[in-house]
């Protein structure tokens, strides 16, 4: 699995983003556990939400590249 994923989806109470990088060596934790939203799908820490799912790719690649690169 890749450091960075996008979790796709629009929350109407977090403006218009329709994508959120996640840094998945970050998970959220809640009563001890990781947290897991309304659908179950796990929760990590947000890197950047963005506007349309291309922008989302391209931070999404590049963060990764970066991260193979300083390991």
């Amino acid at each position: 699995m890749a450091r960075y994923v996008i979790c796709e989806g629009w929350d109407p109470s977090r403006c218009a983003f329709y994508a959120t990088v996640v840094d998945t060596d970050k998970p959220l934790i809640s009563g001890g556990e990781h947290y897991k939203d309304g659908s179950g799908r796990l929760c990590y820490e947000s890197v950047c939400e963005c506007f349309n799912m291309a922008d989302a790719e391209l931070v999404c690649k590049a963060l990764n590249a970066l991260s193979t690169i300083t390991a």
